[in-house]
């Protein structure tokens, strides 16, 4: 077998994985989402996102492994949108948040 046929695979199988991963983070969270009912909780969601979304920066700023790029990129964008998501849910509904 080939080396380039080797680091196809691991390549697709990276990427089944991060899509598999990225599909139960979804999951998880719109579930976490519907769950909400008062305000409290969802100022609660949206600062919980706040630092999810600070520690993907943290994490993609960490990771020199080729491997690990491309998940540290998915897991940033997820968290950001689910970040956004839910402030503007919150916005929605009237609530101010200071994350400051």
């Amino acid at each position: 077998m080939e080396k380039k046929e080797i680091t196809g695979k691991r390549e697709k199988n990276f990427s089944s994985f991060v899509n598999a991963l990225g599909n139960l983070y979804n999951k998880i969270n719109h579930t976490r989402v519907q769950e909400t009912d008062g305000s409290e909780e969802l100022v609660q969601c949206v600062i919980e996102a706040h630092k999810e979304w600070q520690n993907a920066e943290i994490f993609f700023h960490s990771v020199s492994d080729p491997d690990l790029i491309d998940h540290a990129i998915y897991r940033l964008e997820a968290s950001k949108a689910r970040y956004v998501y839910l402030l503007k849910q919150a916005k929605a509904e009237g609530i101010r948040i200071d994350l400051c």
